[in-house]
């Protein structure tokens, strides 16, 4: 009986809904807009924050390394460790009494050059991420293979013997077509041959969200770094700590027991490894502990930078779906009026309240259900452009976006929830009718009070709603564009317009002559190249995320008590600073004369000469410099501008720099970071950079060049993805309320014809009636500004983060957005107002 009930009501609502398409259509694409923009935020949040890994029991790993941190560590660590040395991994794995399993990860993606052996498409070498693992770790995750198998802890004892690789799903279809006689076939890494033994199942794409291998190999076959980092380093204080460590909790052992455990285990290590040192640098070196975290949803490069603008743009896009459901209920309630006779001749043959609110819900049941089910391929859409926009040329994120039953779910409770939200109220005000007057006709209006007089009516309530939401997205819409506007305006301290970056980073295997005059030669061939005007190198480079740092002492300056002095230091060529513009403002810079043997000189920048030296001239002080087990001791030479390494919003912060070919480097620091200054077209000189290179030493990689301006714009990726969409959303929800204030005051003055046919007939000027009309809006706007404005000043404090140079609080965007919503809301409400004032006296007497 329920059932069949329920089978009536939809057939109904059905056939009502397709009475008025204009209603329904406009009722749809709204809740569509809402649920569309929820539901495609909410995908791309599970897929960076809450999924868990698609492997077996994801539950019981852990991550002995901390799961965030990516790239390497040079010297030692103290505190939290967050990557380990190949040597210290091995010991924990085979001391260990609390996992089932542990598995190492190199916890950077290598992108190295890869061939087909054999290959009927010839031998043509192209770029593939390869990532570098532990035997273990495959059956640590309890990932099988779909083709062929996987390999075991058996390749780490067998360190370089008969190198094998397992693929990834979607690199044996994108590469090999599904191949079924992909294994055993061979694929040149670099200069190794490796054996395809197996194909990863399709939904697993490695154990780190945002990266996707196309390969796994082994770690003990290296192909990006010195097969030297798997042997313990001569010096306990210069380690290579490279890796990820996960482990498989056995059953019965708890996350704290593991921990303590675990503890114990390192600490045997480092007594064992404290040995070689002094004794008075035993305790700070004995200073080191790991900290297991949960290991199910994986590591992240994503989570730091879009965790919070995720999570603030989830309740962004809720706020717009609120809008959405404030203006369909409004729709619903002006429509409710219009039914009333229909309503009320139900009511008088027999149907209850509670049947005509269960009929009427069915009718708002099914527009939200239709309006998620077109949401969900505006979803596909948004998600599609939200990685666009925080992917670049060289990095596209690799998310796993597709529908699923979770999100599918997600989508249904929306609407469900959505299509409650708007239709209950007026569904309960629709079913309270007067059956009296209704059918004498003398009560036109009263259906559910939204024709009763007076501001504080139902639609005029959401329409205020509406606004204050609209002022709230807007203004975080407003604080977020100020402040990249802020941001890109930074000065970087070079010529970014003009500059070409790329890492040349010759190793054993790849370059058996002496590296210095290598990059000597390469520097010398580039600056002979037509439209180059400089060349020069550094270690650290201006925009590649590599920072390395030292303990120092100034001669002449003692610091406060307990605080230890430190800066940022970076490895430079001649004429380094001129070729990128960085300003000489005392001094000079260094040049061929610093290279060799020579008493060491360096160059600081303008924050550290403020900091240490005040407005005292830092020309021929000493610093010196310790970060075991290097040392540096030298004279200042010169001061130069600040300049940004890794981002914009960082301060410059205590840089120095010393000369590159200098014996004081150490021999380890083998690559250089070239930068190179260019005037015309950039195309030519790239390519003459590579053949360069090339001619130079033919077995090293072919440059990835990049524009620091590149660069630049891909720092500030996330920024622009989030400011783009908070204002697309800031935009929709203002166009949403003023659709809304345009409907309400529509239904408002065509309500009141008679009023106004009665006020022109006793003599009221149309400027009059205008002003009455447009007062109402203003009224009503005001009142949702004002609302707007107090949530804005409460709720923007969680933006902090998130803005540069710009306040919560920012007085402009406080002043700007009011004004432009009320501007633009008085254009929605001039149609009707119009309207109003073109009134005929005699048609609006007889107007019902």
């Amino acid at each position: 009986m329920i059932m069949e009930t329920l089978i009536n009501d939809i057939r109904y609502a059905c056939r009502t809904l397709l009475k008025h398409p204009g209603f329904t259509a406009t009722a749809i694409f709204t809740l569509a807009l809402g649920i569309g923009a929820n539901t495609a935020i909410f995908t791309v949040l599970d897929a960076v924050m809450l999924r868990s890994l698609p492997v077996k029991n994801p539950q019981r790993l852990v991550f002995v390394s901390n799961p965030d941190r990516h790239g390497v560590n040079g010297g030692q660590e103290t505190g939290n460790r967050r990557l380990f040395a190949y040597h210290e991994f091995e010991y924990l794995r085979d001391q260990n009494q609390v996992f089932s399993g542990m598995c190492a990860v190199q916890s950077t993606l290598s992108t190295v050059p890869i061939s087909v052996q054999n290959s009927e498409s010839g031998n043509e070498p192209e770029r593939a991420r390869v990532s570098a693992v532990s035997g273990a770790y495959f059956s640590v995750l309890g990932v099988n293979a779909v083709r062929g198998r996987t390999f075991t802890e058996e390749v780490d004892k067998a360190k370089g013997a008969s190198p094998v690789a397992v693929i990834s799903h979607s690199y044996w279809k994108n590469r090999f077509a599904l191949d079924s006689g992909i294994v055993g076939r061979r694929i040149l890494v670099r200069q190794t041959s490796f054996e395809i033994i197996g194909v990863a199942p399709p939904e697993f794409s490695g154990e780190t969200v945002g990266n996707a291998p196309d390969l796994w190999i082994p770690l003990t076959t290296p192909v990006d770094v010195s097969a030297a980092v798997l042997e313990p380093p001569t010096d306990v204080r210069n380690k290579y700590m490279w890796l990820q460590v996960i482990g498989r909790l056995k059953s019965g052992v708890a996350v704290e027991q593991a921990q303590a455990s675990l503890n114990v285990t390192l600490q045997q290590l480092l007594q064992s490894e404290a040995s070689q040192l002094a004794v008075e640098a035993r305790p700070g070196y004995l200073n080191q502990q790991v900290a297991i975290t949960g290991g199910s949803r994986g590591a992240s490069t994503l989570r730091n930078p879009f965790g919070r603008p995720l999570l603030i743009l989830m309740g962004l896009v809720g706020l717009v779906l609120l809008i959405a459901c404030a203006n369909v209920a409004n729709l619903v309630l002006a429509r409710g009026a219009m039914r009333q006779k229909e309503i009320t001749v139900r009511a008088a043959l027999g149907a209850g309240r509670r049947r005509l609110v269960q009929q009427l819900l069915t009718e708002s049941a099914l527009l939200a259900l239709f309006g998620g089910a077109l949401g969900l391929v505006l979803a596909r859409w948004i998600d599609a452009l939200l990685v666009r926009l925080v992917s670049t040329s060289s990095n596209a994120i690799p998310l796993d976006l597709h529908l699923d039953a979770r999100m599918l779910g997600f989508t249904l409770v929306v609407s469900v929830l959505t299509g409650i939200l708007f239709g209950l109220a007026p569904a309960f005000r629709a079913a309270r009718v007067d059956l009296n007057s209704v059918l004498k006709g003398s009560a036109k209006g009263s259906v559910g009070g939204l024709a009763q007089p007076g501001w504080l009516s139902a639609s005029k309530l959401l329409v205020i709603g509406q606004v204050a939401m609209s002022v709230l997205l807007l203004i975080v819409a407003g604080l977020l564009v100020h402040s990249f506007q802020r941001l890109t305006r930074v000065d970087p301290g070079y010529d970014s317009d003009h500059l070409l970056q790329f890492a040349v980073s010759p190793s054993k295997d790849t370059y058996q002559g002496n590296v210095d005059q290598l990059h000597k030669q390469i520097l010398e061939r580039i600056q002979a190249i037509p439209g180059v005007r400089g060349a020069s190198l550094g270690l650290s480079g201006l925009f590649s995320n590599i920072n390395s740092g030292m303990a120092i002492s100034i001669d002449g300056f003692t610091p406060p008590s307990g605080q230890q002095l430190g800066a940022f230091n970076d490895y430079v060529g001649p004429g380094y600073f001129s070729t990128a513009n960085i300003p000489i403002l005392m001094g000079r810079e260094i040049g061929l004369q610093d290279e060799g043997s020579v008493p060491l000189v360096g160059v600081i920048n303008q924050t550290m000469a403020r900091a240490y030296f005040g407005d005292s001239s830092p020309i021929g002080r000493r610093i010196r410099a310790n970060s075991p087990p290097m040392k540096l001791e030298f004279e200042i030479v010169g001061v130069v501008g600040d300049s940004q390494h890794n981002d914009l919003r960082t301060p410059a912060g205590n840089w120095f720099y010393t000369p590159y070919f200098h014996t004081s480097r150490h021999p380890n620091f083998s690559w250089a970071i070239n930068e190179v200054h260019i005037r015309g077209n950039a195309a030519s000189v790239v390519n003459a950079i590579r053949a360069v290179v090339k001619d130079a030493a033919p077995n090293l990689d072919s440059p990835e060049i990049r524009t620091i301006d590149e660069l630049l714009g891909e720092s500030t990726s996330t920024e622009r993805a989030i400011t783009s969409l908070s204002s697309a959303f800031g935009l929709l929800a203002l166009v949403l309320a003023c659709i809304g204030l345009y409907g309400v005051m529509s239904y408002d003055i065509s309500r009141r014809m008679q009023e106004f046919g009665i006020r022109v007939t006793l003599g009221a000027q149309t400027s009059h009636i205008l002003r009455m009309v447009l007062r109402q809006v203003i009224t009503l706007v005001l009142a949702g500004v004002a609302l707007g404005l107090f949530a804005a000043y409460a709720l923007t404090r969680l933006l902090t983060s998130l803005l540069f140079e710009v306040t919560p609080t920012d007085a402009f965007t406080f002043i700007a957005v009011p004004l432009i919503l009320v501007a633009v809301a008085l254009l929605a409400s001039y149609i009707p107002a119009r309207r109003a004032t073109r009134v005929d006296p005699l048609v609006a007497l007889r107007y019902e």
